[in-house]
């Protein structure tokens, strides 16, 4: 499963317990859990290859939430990538006019120090009060799926070699 915004679907996005009927095209295979999905219509999951496909639009079903600026890849991030693995509707970042790619949740060796920590954090996405909190709390090793997140997850991005990131709390 490749998606240009979303690096590693198989680790971090939200998928069905197993294969499953894609609520579109019929297609038995593990597909995305569409539960937090918002819109019009309702289905419980689509296969990679609908979504990649944009078969959401069609359905005025929203997989993410992010500025809008009319563009394909604001096109491509509602509509043709897998949601963001979170508790709350947090909308994809948008940095200086372009939108970075999800990578992980992140933890302690996701970063080289905690400075490189505080200075990746998107201010304006979130309350900075909290991040010496936020750095604690972060896992020591690295996590190979959200599953093994706790209830404070900072979702590591990048774009153009620089890490940004974005924090969620169940």
């Amino acid at each position: 499963m490749k998606f240009k915004y979303f690096r590693k679907p198989e680790e971090f996005a939200f998928l069905t317990d197993g294969k499953v009927a894609c609520s579109i095209c019929g297609s038995i295979e593990q597909c995305f859990d569409t539960g937090g999905y918002s819109g019009v219509e309702s289905i419980d999951c689509i296969c990679p290859n609908c979504l990649k496909d944009g078969k959401l639009k069609e359905l005025e079903i929203e997989a993410n939430m992010n500025f809008d600026d009319g563009s394909e890849d604001a096109e491509i991030i509602t509509y043709k990538t897998p949601a963001l693995p979170t508790w709350q509707d947090t909308a994809w970042p948008y940095i200086d006019g372009k939108f970075p790619v999800f990578e992980c949740i992140a933890s302690k060796e996701d970063f080289k120090d905690e400075k490189e920590f505080y200075q990746s954090f998107l201010r304006d996405q979130n309350d900075s009060s909290d991040i010496a909190f936020l750095w604690e709390r972060l896992p020591d090793k690295k996590l190979s799926n959200y599953k093994e997140a706790g209830d404070v997850s900072v979702y590591l991005f990048s774009l153009d070699g620089e890490k940004y990131w974005v924090w969620d709390a169940n």
